[in-house]
């Protein structure tokens, strides 16, 4: 089973309090700690946020998560999963406040999940949103199984987790539609710049720093439609050498057409 887990603004609520015993237990030295902590702010609660160390800082507060989840994995309390029989157990997934834990589908999993986000709720600061919290269980497990393993933790059960890091969870055999939304990003990219304004030099910059970086992230993991990338490969031409114009020309020229090739 898998657990999604939502943060009721995360960056606010952090403890001082917490994050110092945390930059304690990881090994700064106290006197830089005491320097940063309390030379001229003595702040009680939360991370600014948009600061270029915030996310850093608070990082260091979801590692008291992870060691939490950690003990519980060694000491028998959460199972995990192995993609493989010689791959590593894998508990928990954590990118900055998007977290994912893994474990078997019992009622002992899930009470001890439900102990430790309560632990490190109270210890942290942080409140556990559980009404946008859900489970989603595998097919083995069933529907009514399920939705009672999520009673126990007080969460909300999914036939499926829609959406991790702003890729899907789960892929259909319509990949195009799936991925649709990064044709509609490009869209509004394109359709927002005037092409009148820019050179031939600023519209290749812009394409090449922009358009071509929405699709990426995607494509690090999955292979998408020949169908959309010519959708991608026309917008851009139109927009390159404008609406009238050929679009053989611009084939190959910035390297759009070559985006399923790298993949």
């Amino acid at each position: 089973m898998a657990l999604k887990l939502d943060m009721l603004k995360a960056y606010d609520r952090v403890e001082w309090v917490f994050f110092k015993r945390m930059v304690i237990r990881m090994g700064f030295l106290e006197g830089w700690i005491s320097q940063c902590c309390g030379a001229f702010l003595r702040p009680a609660r939360g991370l600014r946020q948009w600061d270029p160390l915030s996310l850093y800082l608070f990082i260091i507060c979801a590692e008291g998560l992870s060691s939490v989840i950690n003990a519980a994995v060694s000491n028998g309390g959460i199972s995990g999963f192995q993609c493989s029989r010689v791959g590593p157990i894998v508990s928990h997934i954590l990118f900055a406040d998007d977290s994912l834990l893994y474990s078997k589908a019992t009622s002992d999993n899930c009470t001890t999940i439900r102990n430790l986000l309560d632990d490190y709720a109270s210890a942290s600061g942080q409140l556990i949103n559980f009404e946008k919290l859900a489970l989603c269980v595998s097919i083995s497990v069933g529907r009514a199984e399920g939705s009672r393993l999520a009673s126990i933790i007080g969460v909300q059960w999914v036939k499926c987790h829609e959406r991790y890091m702003g890729l899907p969870c789960f892929t259909s055999r319509n990949k195009k539609k799936l991925f649709s939304e990064i044709k509609e990003r490009v869209w509004d990219k394109v359709n927002g710049w005037k092409s009148k304004l820019f050179s031939v030099g600023g519209k290749e910059v812009l394409l090449k720093a922009v358009i071509h970086a929405i699709p990426t992230f995607a494509m690090s993991l999955f292979r998408l439609p020949r169908s959309l990338i010519s959708d991608i490969h026309t917008m851009c031409g139109r927009f390159y050498w404008g609406i009238r114009r050929s679009l053989e020309k611009f084939t190959g020229a910035l390297g759009i057409g070559c985006i399923l090739e790298r993949k």
